[in-house]
């Protein structure tokens, strides 16, 4: 029983820390680095902490699969949110012309990145339950 509780503390506390670290380093360098890029600009002003705090919980009750793939799907979201976003913007802003409504070019306009980001951690999170209950499934087999 001790080393089981032992494995589980152990798990629990990388998943907390590869999230601290993750998410302190992005939160880090959307400060500085990539103060000028939307997307990390954008998660840095607070919103972050909607998405850490479920990470760091979800570890604590020994979630840890979800734990990590909000945890990743964060990263992989900041990342194709920003790249998607700025390639969506590149391709509508072609298609503006100048007999269009001021609300038409804004919204062809408008990054997307926000958007993307949060489809993809929510993707990431429902991979990850899927995971730990499959994973749940099968300790309970064995």
């Amino acid at each position: 029983m001790t080393n089981v509780l032992t494995q589980n503390t152990k798990n629990r506390l990388a998943a907390m820390t590869a999230a601290v670290i993750a998410f302190g380093g992005l939160y880090a360098l959307s400060r500085t680095l990539l103060r000028d890029v939307y997307l990390f600009e954008w998660t840095s002003r607070g919103l972050y902490y909607f998405i850490w705090m479920p990470a760091l919980i979800l570890a604590v009750f020994n979630k840890t699969a979800v734990s990590y793939a909000v945890t990743v799907g964060n990263l992989a979201g900041v990342i194709i949110g920003q790249l998607l976003g700025d390639l969506i913007v590149s391709h509508n802003e072609k298609l503006i012309t100048p007999d269009m409504t001021p609300d038409r070019i804004y919204y062809l306009s408008s990054h997307q990145g926000a958007v993307i980001w949060i489809i993809t951690v929510l993707a990431f999170t429902a991979a990850g339950i899927v995971l730990q209950i499959v994973s749940s499934l099968h300790k309970r087999s064995a």
